[in-house]
């Protein structure tokens, strides 16, 4: 079983804290580093910095938010050169992830029961944007892993690319090691209303896991959440480790071999970590 944990929100001056730096590397974690466009001069340090202790690391690129933040059909002709300059400033680094997700502008729109459309890209440009992904992770793929993050809409897929072509996230034609289900029951209770309970939310988990295997066969992988805000800064988050405790067995029990914590900085805002940790079999 792999154990991965992503880092949005710890500055980079905390994350190469010895503690911080011990406690990934005592857990065994992979670190999946988010890097901002304002963060290229600095993240070479810090890939070095884990590596030299033996951390796998994934760079995890991110572009302004006025940009979409995220890999998306409209985002493609930005990210690709942006990726490019995130792998050159940090060559160690073993992974390349591709976080597939609309804009944050429309997001935020879904999240607060307004879902908009009007952003969803032309059947051409959607074409475009895939095939110009298709050819840039074939080329980063000769020399590090690949993976993606993906909205939990593309697991009910189960074929075709109607959902990938409605979200504009092109992701099963990419040549990637790993799709990882965006699965966090502590959003899909906290951003429902009242409508869903964390039993539901937890059913609702092991639907998704268990789609996701069908959908994506052996590349099937999780991420789990959330310990903390991430990118809308309100996210609803796990009450206790007992929480995440549930999630990893239900994404176990549904053959998932690869999960994901989402965030390092929520852990290390809400100590003890290694009770989370714990709770997340690291």
């Amino acid at each position: 079983m792999r154990r991965r944990v992503w880092s949005e929100t710890v500055p980079y001056d905390e994350l190469v804290r010895s503690e911080v730096v011990d406690l990934v590397t005592r857990h065994r974690l992979d670190l999946l580093l988010a890097v901002r466009p304002w963060q290229l001069a600095e993240v070479g340090d810090v890939v070095r910095r884990f590596r030299d202790r033996g951390v796998f690391v994934g760079l995890w690129p991110m572009l302004a938010d006025d940009d979409g933040r995220w890999v998306n059909a409209r985002s493609t002709p930005a990210f690709i050169p942006f990726a490019d300059a995130v792998l050159d400033a940090a060559p160690e680094a073993d992974e390349l992830i591709l976080d597939l997700e609309p804009a944050k502008a429309q997001l935020e729109k879904w999240k607060e029961w307004r879902p908009t459309w009007r952003q969803t890209p032309s059947p051409g440009r959607y074409a475009e944007a895939r095939e110009e992904l298709v050819e840039a992770t074939r080329r980063w793929h000769r020399d590090r892993r690949i993976t993606t993050a993906v909205l939990p809409l593309l697991a009910f897929e189960l074929r075709g690319e109607w959902v990938q072509r409605a979200v504009g996230t092109p992701a099963t034609a990419l040549d990637v090691d790993r799709h990882s289900v965006m699965a966090y029951t502590s959003l899909i209770e906290g951003w429902s209303r009242g409508l869903i309970d964390r039993r539901r939310a937890e059913t609702m988990l092991s639907v998704c896991a268990r789609l996701a295997r069908v959908r994506f066969g052996a590349r099937a992988a999780l991420s789990l959440g959330t310990v903390g805000v991430g990118a809308f800064e309100d996210e609803p988050s796990y009450r206790s480790p007992v929480e995440l405790a549930r999630d990893v067995a239900i994404a176990i029990s549904a053959g998932i071999d690869e999960l994901s914590l989402f965030d390092l900085g929520g852990m290390l805002r809400r100590p003890p970590a290694h009770a989370w940790l714990e709770a997340f079999g690291a």
